[in-house]
């Protein structure tokens, strides 16, 4: 479906070459064709902080004159129309350092599109563009039904769905954007589409993976699966000394060789003052959608490690940088010693973590590499570097270190080149890293069909700017 309205008239720009424009100016003209059941506020009103969702990362952060909140399509259409940069925002996170390219711009929050629709018989899911992981599963799990979920469930399921998406139960079903069966999209020529498989199914390869590049996902519509085990599944946590690093990897290596698909898992090293620490720990939470008992026997060589604070339960259906493809244990050895002593060093590195996510290839398998942007299918593990700092001063050393862990990580990925989710990126990679050397040509035929006056440049762009 096409749909098409008049506007302003699209002014075309380079987004290295914007002009900031009058606030009052902006908010005047926006104000005079939005509909009436939209908002719009300057950013420099008190209001905007409460009533906006504040951004999750303050480093390097974009900057708004004007926050919209757009009701209907037709709005989002408008606030497009203007010669100043757009970012549409749901939930207000987004790590990536691209994003600080976006200054003095519209922030167009998503909230208004907040619905989901279950058809329990056709086993489909329509959610607005804002809807959060959490949301999304609390549905689902009334219904009886499931699906991939974001790991962190907090984020927008559209925006994880977008670049993939991976969660827990991604070894069951892949990326998020494997279970996307169409998407409704306003793009940059000032059109609604409807893309699917069967409706510019050129353009639906790009959004399954890569869709922040090709304009404002409105509405999503999914395939979504009956619940697992009941929709009821194993939750383990356990806490090893650093010093126990070794094994542990040991113990990751021996079940990633036989990992079955209801099992995934992460790990996350980072630093702890209070005892019986030894400067690092690793925390480690596994969830299994199948029966305690079996999820108990997989953890096995975990639990003779005599790990410690381990607590293994049944809930409801489980909800929670660069990428390898193979487990190399000296070098992760080698990793967690260097982190443990440089943190020693420097006290300001102990925001610094390490956060590793393991799921069974099953899923990922299920679609080839061509039906998708999502270019990770082979990866065994994905891994995020994060840091925390107390202030702006600690922000440089903190994105050196960062710099520092990923480049030794990258050493024992089984990769030649750097490869990374484009969800964890730091931001300097490039879009070789973010979309793959082999999908990135492909995707940038598609900005140039699509959008190529590059209004959806900001998020890990796919073509550089």
């Amino acid at each position: 479906m096409l749909t098409r309205w008049p506007g302003w008239g699209l002014v075309a720009f380079a987004p290295s070459a914007l002009v900031l424009a009058e606030p009052q100016t902006v908010y005047d003209a926006l104000k005079a064709v939005l509909s009436p059941s939209s908002e719009i506020m300057l950013t420099s009103d008190d209001a905007y902080q409460k009533d906006f969702a504040p951004r999750y990362n303050l480093a390097e952060a974009p900057t708004y004159i004007v926050g919209v909140k757009p009701a209907v399509a037709e709005d989002v259409n408008y606030s497009r129309d203007s010669n100043i940069p757009m970012l549409t925002t749901g939930r207000g996170h987004g790590y990536t350092t691209s994003l600080s390219h976006v200054q003095g711009g519209i922030n167009l929050d998503l909230e208004k599109f907040n619905s989901i629709q279950i058809d329990t018989a056709a086993k489909t899911m329509t959610i607005g563009g804002s809807v959060n992981g959490y949301q999304v599963a609390a549905a689902l799990q009334e219904a009886g039904l499931e699906i991939a979920t974001p790991q962190c469930p907090c984020i927008g399921f559209a925006a994880a769905s977008l670049g993939g998406g991976i969660g827990p139960y991604s070894g069951l079903y892949g990326p998020i954007s494997d279970s996307l069966l169409s998407v409704d999209l306003v793009t940059a020529d000032g059109c609604l589409l409807t893309v699917s498989e069967t409706e510019f199914p050129d353009l639906f390869y790009g959004i399954k993976g890569a869709g922040f590049n090709f304009g404002v996902a409105l509405s999503l519509t999914f395939q979504v699966y009956p619940a697992t085990n009941g929709g009821h599944a194993m939750n383990a946590d356990m806490m090893f000394l650093g010093s126990q690093n070794e094994s542990v990897w040991k113990a990751v290596e021996q079940l990633a060789a036989s990992q079955p698909k209801e099992l995934a898992f992460g790990l996350s090293v980072r630093y702890m003052p209070d005892p019986p620490s030894e400067s690092l720990i690793i925390a480690a939470n596994f969830v299994h959608a199948g029966p305690q008992t079996e999820g108990e026997a997989l953890l096995q060589p975990f639990l003779d490690l005599q790990p410690q604070n381990v607590n293994i339960s049944t809930v409801p259906g489980k909800i929670s940088h660069p990428w390898l493809t193979a487990i190399d244990v000296p070098n992760l050895v080698h990793v967690v010693n260097h982190m443990s002593k440089a943190i020693e060093a420097d006290p300001v590195l102990q925001g610094t973590s390490i956060v590793w996510q393991q799921y069974a290839q099953h899923g990922f398998q299920q679609r080839t590499e061509d039906s998708s942007a999502f270019p990770y299918r082979d990866a065994k593990v994905f891994v995020q570097i994060d840091s925390v700092a107390a202030n702006a001063s600690q922000t440089p050393p903190l994105a050196s270190f960062g710099r520092e862990l990923r480049d030794k990580l990258q050493e024992g990925s089984g990769k030649r080149n750097l490869d990374v989710y484009v969800h964890f990126a730091h931001g300097d990679e490039g879009p070789a890293s973010w979309y793959g050397a082999d999908g990135q040509p492909r995707l940038a035929g598609l900005k140039e069909a699509y959008d190529r006056a590059g209004m959806f440049s900001w998020y890990n762009p796919a073509v550089s700017v």
